[in-house]
Order: structure tokens, then C-alpha cells, then sequence
């Protein structure tokens, strides 16, 4: 090859060589623009991105997921909402404000447990139903220091929510203990093992590695033991669910690794269990327990009631004891005076949080519980 054809060579292959980078950061930058992102809050070096909370907000341990004590992260684009969100996590694992060590003497405390519509990672701190709630109680008991600690975390079931509890909960001195039931906790988290484990340089800081590295595993954990896990999820497109009882139980069996697990026996046991632990922990502990029941949008929106799960939970809190509010009949009276109260199938609407809000406090209220 004369020098001439070399540099022709030369240039071509720098200039193909700068389309590619101009190509890549261009789709970086369109990553960053459109998709969530978890980036951490005052850093000082280059920041740390991710496709979802794992290692910057959230840590693994043997018992679950819990929030990293001390975090302050921003998620952009929340897949939920679409909104930046700051995400601030207090000393005690908790997205609260920093609560005293001590109780005074006339202070009520209200610990929520719950999965991912408790924690709200997808609205700012003040618009979720557990703040709506202090506020409500704030207004009414005047005389009374309220304190209502959100103590959701996403992705887990009533399992690790009552290990929450035992581990940072309790020693918070509870006087009322909510927890908030939805539709899949008897079920542990179905995440894909790409989402855990450690990450280098490269995923760390750069979008699209992460999202090819986390699509293939996602594929992956999906050919080998994930099949059939999302059927579901195509099959809510077709609308007879709305208006035919025979075609919601199947939609519910299609979605029985996720929220169609109320729908099955077995389910019921492990719950029992769990309220069985958690009855013997407010005894010992000297709380009052309290369970909300969430029901997804699939029941609000039918044309006939479908409450199975509801009446199931109920017969098993009022054998333990436990206070008990259903919020389906509500969400679906609701649902008549606003067009949209979810943002997808389970997730409430900075509306319905603040109209939750307001009926748990007056249920707490009107039935005196832990006053």
C-alpha cells in the first residue's frame, strides 16, 4: 500500500472512528435526557449513575432491602412519574426527617411499613399519603406532638416489612404500627440477578453500558426463569376485564408472581404467619397495629366488585386483633369524581395520596386508635 492509499485509509477509518463516538455520546446523551436515573447529591467527583436505586439508595442484606442510612440521591425522569426527584433517606434508614431519639411524653408516633407506593420514590416527600396523614393529625390534635415516619421500602413484601420493623422500627417507640397491605406481599421481590452485585468504572458512569449490560441480563433471567412472569402485563391491553368477572380471574392468574398472589390460596398461610410474628411483636412491644389495604387499579376500575383479597385480609386482622381499613370501596367511589388517580396499575396520583391521606386520618380519628 503507497502513502497515498495509506492516508486515505487513515482518514476514512478516523473519520468512521468519529461518527461511532459522535454516535455514542449522542444516544448517552439521550439516556440521560429520557430515561431514570439514579445520581447521587453533592458529589464531589464525577457522579455515580444508575438505571435504578441499587447501590447508591438501597443495600442488600440477608433479610431484604433496606434504605442506606444518610443518602441523598436525585432520580431524574422517574419511570413513574416522569418528574426529578429528591430523595433524602434520614440516620435511621427512613425517608423521614431526622426523628429524636427519645419519645416525649406527648407525642404520638405512627411507623408506616409498605412497599414502593408507601416509600412514593416517584413524588416528593410531602405528597405522599403518609405525610398527607401527620398533616391531617397535626390539624386535629392540636394539643399533641404527631409524628407519622415513612418507613416504605420498594420492592419488598410483608415479610421484610415486618423485619424493617424489628430492626430500626421498634426502636422508634411506635405507638401505632401501619401496615400498608398490597396485593403482592406475600410474594419475595421477583428482581433479576443483574441487579445486583458490583459494578465497574465503565457501568457506573456511563448510561448505556449499563442499559445494554442490563438488557441482556434482563433477556437472560427471562428465557431461563422468568417466562411467563409478565404475561400478565400484555395481557391488561385487552379490556373485557373491565366488565367481565371470568376474564379479571384470569388476568389475576396470569399475574399470580405479582399482584394476581391474592388471588391464591397459598398465599393466605404465609400471610397468616407473618401477622402471627407481627401480633406477638405489638404484645411485647406495647403498639397498636393497624392494616390499609391498597387495592391496584384492575379492581377499582371493573364494573362489578371483585374484593376476595379484601374480605380474606379482613377475617384474618380481625382474628388477630388488628385495625383494618379497606381503601377499594373508596378508590372506587373516587374514581367517579377523578378521570385519572394512578399512575399505572398501583401507584396513586399526587391527588389520590392526598384523599388517602385524609381517610386514614379519619379513620384513626373517628375510631380513637392509639390516642
Amino acid at each position: 500500500m503507497n502513502n497515498k492509499r495509506l492516508r486515505r485509509f487513515s482518514i476514512g477509518a478516523a473519520i468512521l472512528i468519529a461518527a461511532a463516538v459522535v454516535f455514542l455520546l449522542a444516544f448517552e446523551l439521550y439516556l440521560r435526557l429520557t430515561r431514570t436515573q439514579v445520581v447521587e447529591r453533592d458529589s464531589r467527583s464525577l457522579p455515580i449513575l444508575a438505571l435504578n436505586d441499587a447501590e447508591i439508595l438501597v443495600e442488600y442484606t440477608q433479610r431484604g432491602r433496606r434504605l442506606i442510612p444518610g443518602a441523598r440521591v436525585l432520580i431524574k425522569n422517574h419511570r413513574i412519574s416522569g418528574r426529578d426527584i429528591v430523595m433524602e433517606i434520614n440516620s435511621r434508614g427512613f425517608r423521614d426527617e431526622e426523628i429524636g431519639a427519645s419519645k416525649g411524653q406527648d407525642e404520638l408516633r405512627i411507623l408506616v411499613l409498605g412497599d414502593s407506593i408507601t416509600w412514593g420514590s416517584y413524588l416528593a416527600a410531602e405528597e405522599v399519603y403518609v405525610e398527607r396523614i401527620e398533616e391531617e393529625l397535626r390539624r386535629a390534635l392540636k394539643d399533641r406532638r404527631v409524628e407519622v415516619i415513612n418507613a416504605g421500602v420498594g420492592d419488598i413484601g410483608l415479610k421484610e416489612e415486618i423485619s424493617i420493623l424489628e430492626e430500626r422500627g421498634l426502636a422508634l417507640e411506635p405507638d401505632l404500627v401501619i401496615v400498608s397491605f398490597y396485593l403482592n406481599d406475600s410474594r419475595p421481590p421477583w428482581g433479576f440477578p443483574g441487579e445486583i452485585g458490583s459494578r465497574g468504572w465503565l457501568r457506573r458512569h456511563c448510561l448505556l453500558a449499563e442499559t445494554i449490560y442490563k438488557n441482556l441480563k434482563l433477556r437472560r433471567w427471562i428465557r431461563e426463569r422468568g417466562e411467563g412472569r409478565l404475561e400478565w402485563t400484555s395481557a391488561m391491553n385487552d379490556p373485557s376485564w373491565v366488565s367481565d368477572r371470568g376474564a379479571f380471574l384470569k388476568l389475576a392468574a396470569k399475574a399470580k408472581y405479582d399482584w394476581g398472589a391474592a388471588w391464591e390460596e397459598e398465599s393466605w398461610g404465609k400471610i397468616e404467619r407473618e401477622f402471627n410474628r407481627l401480633k406477638e411483636i405489638s404484645e411485647h412491644r406495647d403498639f397498636a397495629v393497624m392494616i390499609l389495604f391498597f387495592p391496584n387499579a384492575f379492581q377499582v376500575y371493573t364494573g362489578f366488585l371483585e374484593d376476595t383479597p379484601q374480605r380474606m385480609l379482613r377475617e384474618i386482622a380481625d382474628r388477630f386483633g388488628f385495625f383494618y381499613l379497606d381503601l377499594l370501596p373508596m378508590l372506587r367511589g373516587y374514581r367517579r369524581k377523578e378521570k385519572d388517580i394512578y399512575f399505572d396499575w398501583c401507584h396513586p396520583t399526587v391527588k389520590t395520596n392526598l384523599f388517602i391521606g385524609k381517610k386514614v386520618a379519619d379513620f384513626l380519628i373517628e375510631n380513637d386508635i392509639a390516642f
